[in-house]
């Protein structure tokens, strides 16, 4: 149950991510990974992006991320205990301020990118 929990969780993190790449080219991050893409605007800079996992004081659970260039937020997708998932955005922001994302109170991160 485990294994299919974990292979689930894969495939729909690679399926946002693949989603977040196609809409959003300039800013495509997730989790403590590290994303190089172009900015939006199309200039020669590349932008770096990364991310953390949060764990908040109240026992939320969340995403932040931030760039070295370009204005951005921080969007996750969160799954309650009876599968049910639903999409939260943290601030806009300019580099290289942090954006963070909250889920509710006993949902936990199924995914993560960057607008």
């Amino acid at each position: 149950m485990i294994r299919k929990r974990v292979t689930g969780m894969l495939a729909s993190t690679a399926l946002v991510l693949a989603g977040a790449a196609a809409l959003a080219p300039g800013a495509a991050a997730s989790g403590a990974s590290l994303a190089t893409a172009p900015p939006a605007s199309g200039a020669s800079v590349q932008q770096a992006c990364w991310g953390q996992p949060e764990h908040g004081s109240a026992g939320h659970y969340g995403n932040s991320s931030w760039c070295d260039s370009g204005r951005y937020r921080q969007a996750i997708r969160c799954e309650t205990l009876g599968g049910y998932r639903y999409v939260h955005y943290g601030p806009y922001v300019w580099a290289p301020a942090k954006s963070t994302a909250w889920c509710n109170l006993g949902d936990r991160v199924v995914g993560n990118w960057l607008e």
